[in-house]
């Protein structure tokens, strides 16, 4: 009894405890034991998850310091994989904390988690609904704040930019805490980032670098403020915020691309200056601990030279960071990059640019900003070099095939002989290399990288384009075989007599035969035609009969007019392209091409040479009078006519138009026959007829329809319309596969429930933000709306939605509908906008967010409510 008497107090102690800190009890054992449980075991684990997660992301990016670096780390779907069992194990414990220690001080930092959770697992619309939550549900206003901040950037992220807006234009109004705040702005920049805008983009960055404290973070913030600030030329900002950086204590990385950057943007008052720089990159370059950025300080180095206007120094520098560069092709791409944009904006060297635009594309990763834009210009300088080659080799082929025996049989041996020499000339020198690249670094990039086609190549004489002269006998055999050099050597049937030196097997092989050896031996085939070079050899690929002669000659023809359009439309040099087109009239003056060259040089000569200007009018006008170019010459208005008439049927076309959104089909396809029947080839008559098939769409049947929508494909098929008629072909022909299996949206009728009221509207011209501010602004002058809040929402690819809330019930929701229509000018403020607005339950607008079908809720809450009023 006294053991019990003694134990039995601190079995009544423990039990109290326990009923005490049960789920529900609001007594302060009880929250003190549910706030410190879940912070310190469930909320613990899981945030430690979400650090390690966004820290994996940070160590593993790949940081490119020649562009603005991303205020947060890029990932996709692809990096999310690594993080699946950490993902499910942050939802699993934090889980824990919000369903084990309900009303806890953790439970919407729990929440968090999980959104955050969804948001680095891709799964945005899970993340969204989550922080939604915390936002509707939390009765704290730092983690509402929060949550809508990390809801703001689940939309930025996943592109919904007015969805951003919105959340942010809302968080304007509400009083945030210094680490809110922080994040606010980084989000704010980071919408601006998404939208190309650095000065916004810079604002907030400032903004928020005075609420950062960790010293990492601000010193890569500060350095992405300088780079802005160098972007946009404020140097002396820039260098202020890079000697930030400094301060900061960053990493050896981050530093010396710091010191890198304030070397750009010094101020430079003398020559001694410049001085001072070349020799502040001498230094780094002479650094140990640099050796793996010598690619950058050359690239800098080449950088700064350009700046100054030294372009031989920039090019030295820039092939000197393409030759240093060992492991980082984006960094070479840079500057083979560099060199390109010299020879083609500078020097016009286009051949050369192209070289070094083909070794950009070579190497630079293809998901680079600026890929697409580098190899578009690539294409234009690919088809330039095309074109010059074809003229250049062709014409050395019919010059050679134009010689006779005795100069043909000098000039071959003499190229032999100099091709010869500078063979051996050639494997000396690659022995050397050789030798060289044995004591460098086994890495293949440590060598002497040779972009692809640079100055070591290219000439102008058919023989000495080693590629050219090999695809010319590799042709020539898979066309006659492997036939000896002798007269009459096309004949089937000749004499026994030959001429010249056999070749090493007379018999000639199939075509077949022949491709499979060509296809085996591709890579050995410059070296064996470069080292075994006979006279037979060459000669087989000179072109004697008048059809391949005939054949060459149109391809000069067709490239000199490819090459004057390449000259003028592409690279601006118009005096080029008035030399090739007089060049092309003059070797070719039935060239097919003739009427429009012509009516070129009419416009190119305006500037150059009125004289001949006048020349080239006459002959267009005297020999082409029926073609569209002579028209624009004869009649000087003809422009201004054929745009008075679009105008004309532009109003027609509205007019037809505003009958056929009525179902005012016969007068809507009265004015549109008229139209066509008056102006049947003006260049908007392409509108007038796709409107007439839409007519017909809405008046015949779908056979008559997709009838007309082919037909009118063929008849305008250089029409803009066409791939939007292509598409509407496609949509009847599926709408006839799914007609018996498609169906609507199926609205519930249970509306004893809480109620929204929705404004929709169509979302064009950026109308979202303006639209929202009208009504939060008219919300603010009606009394009933004090209590009500507001939200935008992106319905669909056409309209988007305002939704006020909460109503208790129906009949509540319609008397404030009925409020709002009475006081609202919103239709009369935005004429040029359809709105729709209705109330609805949560439920029924989770069914038309998810289906999209409008139409069908209209029809709906016209039967369901208007009608029981």
């Amino acid at each position: 009894m006294k053991i019990f008497n003694k134990i039995s107090p601190l079995l009544l102690f423990a039990v109290i405890v326990l009923i005490g800190c049960a789920p529900g009890r609001k007594n302060p054992v009880s929250k003190t034991f549910h706030n410190t449980t879940a912070h310190y075991n469930a909320y613990f684990i899981a945030n430690e998850n979400v650090k390690a997660i966004e820290a994996s992301l940070t160590s593993s990016y790949q940081w490119n310091y020649n562009k603005v670096l991303p205020i947060y780390i890029k990932f996709d779907t692809t990096d999310t994989k690594a993080f699946e069992d950490q993902l499910k194990e942050i939802i699993e414990k934090a889980s824990i904390a919000i369903q084990r220690h309900p009303g806890s001080a953790w439970e919407d930092d729990a929440y968090i988690l999980v959104g955050k959770a969804r948001f680095y697992g891709y799964e945005f619309q899970d993340a969204v609904e989550t922080f939604k939550y915390v936002n509707t549900h939390s009765k704290n206003d730092n983690a509402r704040h929060e949550a809508l901040i990390e809801l703001m950037h689940t939309f930025i992220k996943n592109n919904e930019i007015n969805n951003a807006i919105a959340v942010s234009d809302f968080l304007k109004r509400e009083d945030l805490n210094k680490k809110n705040l922080k994040n606010l702005y980084l989000n704010r920049a980071y919408l601006y980032e998404s939208r190309e805008d650095l000065d916004k983009m810079v604002n907030n960055l400032v903004k928020a670098e005075q609420y950062i404290k960790n010293n990492k973070l601000r010193a890569r913030i500060n350095f992405i403020i300088g780079q802005i600030y160098q972007e946009l030329g404020f140097d002396a900002e820039a260098y202020h915020n890079y000697k930030k950086v400094l301060r900061s204590n960053p990493s050896y990385e981050l530093s010396f691309y710091t010191k890198l950057n304030m070397a750009q943007v010094s101020e430079l008052a003398n020559t001694s200056d410049s001085k001072k720089i070349r020799k502040y990159f001498k230094k780094l370059l002479s650094d140990a601990k640099n050796e793996e950025y010598k690619d950058k300080i050359y690239y800098e180095i080449g950088n700064f030279e350009l700046k100054q206007g030294n372009l031989t120094e920039a090019i030295d520098a820039y092939k000197s960071s393409a030759k240093t560069s060992v492991s980082n092709n984006r960094q070479k791409g840079y500057s083979y990059w560099q060199l390109g944009k010299i020879y083609y904006d500078s020097l016009k060297n286009y051949e050369l640019a192209k070289n070094y635009y083909d070794s950009t594309i070579s190497v630079l990763p293809k998901d680079e900003e600026a890929y697409e834009e580098i190899a578009a210009r690539q294409s234009i300088l690919e088809e330039f070099v095309k074109q010059i080659n074809i003229i250049e080799n062709n014409d050395s082929l019919l010059a050679l095939a134009a010689m006779d025996t005795a100069s043909l049989n000098t000039f071959l041996d003499e190229y032999i002989a100099q091709k010869n020499e500078e063979e051996a000339k050639r494997k000396e020198e690659q022995k050397k290399a050789d030798r060289r690249n044995a004591l460098a670094a086994l890495n293949d990039n440590s060598g002497d990288f040779v972009p692809i086609g640079t100055e070591e190549e290219g000439t102008t004489w058919y023989f000495y384009n080693t590629s050219a002269v090999s695809k010319g006998t590799n042709d020539f055999k898979r066309v006659w075989g492997d036939r000896i050099l002798e007269d009459n050597w096309r004949r089937r049937n000749k004499q026994a007599t030959t001429v010249g030196l056999p070749t090493a097997n007379n018999q000639t092989n199939s075509e077949e035969d022949q491709n499979t050896k060509t296809s085996k031996n591709n890579n050995k085939e410059t070296d064996k035609n470069e080292s075994s070079l006979s006279r037979e050899s060459l000669i087989a690929t000179i072109p004697y009969d008048s059809g391949t002669q005939a054949n060459l000659l149109l391809e000069v023809d067709n490239a000199h007019y490819e090459l004057g359009k390449i000259y003028h439309f592409q690279l601006d040099e118009d005096l080029n392209a008035i030399n090739t087109f007089d060049t092309l009239l003059v070797r070719f003056p039935g060239t097919e091409h003739k009427p429009e060259v012509l009516y070129l040089l009419y416009l190119l000569s305006k500037e150059y040479d009125t004289i001949k200007q006048e020349d080239y009018k006459n002959r267009l006008l005297q020999e082409f009078s029926n073609t569209i170019y002579a028209k624009l010459i004869a009649n000087p208005n003809y422009r201004e006519e054929s745009q008075a008439i679009k105008s004309k049927l532009e109003k027609l076309y509205k007019e037809a138009y505003e009958h056929y959104l009525s179902k005012n089909f016969k007068p809507a396809m009265t004015i549109v026959n008229q139209a066509l029947k008056e102006h049947p080839n003006n260049d908007f008559s392409d509108n007038l007829a796709l409107l007439k098939v839409l007519i017909i769409g809405k008046t015949e049947n779908i056979y008559k329809y997709q009838f007309e929508l082919n037909s009118f494909v063929k008849q305008y098929e250089e029409s803009e319309l066409v791939p939007y008629a292509e598409k509407l072909i496609t949509a009847s022909e599926q709408h006839q596969i799914n007609l018996i299996n498609s169906s609507k949206a199926k609205f519930k009728t249970n509306l004893d429930k809480k109620h929204l009221m929705v404004i929709a509207y169509e979302n064009k011209e950026n109308a979202a933000t303006q639209v929202s501010q009208y009504v939060d602004a008219e919300m603010q002058l009606i009394d009933e709306a004090k209590d009500l809040r507001l939200g935008n929402l992106i319905l669909s690819d056409r309209y988007a939605v305002i939704l006020i809330n909460d109503f208790p019930d129906k009949t509540n929701a319609m008397d404030f509908l009925s409020i709002y229509n009475n006081k609202s000018q919103l239709e009369n403020q935005f004429k040029n906008l359809k709105f729709v607005k209705f109330v609805i339950t949560n439920d029924n607008f989770n069914i038309l967010y998810q289906t999209k079908e409008l139409d069908s809720y209209e029809k709906f809450f016209e039967r369901n409510y208007k009608q029981n009023q």
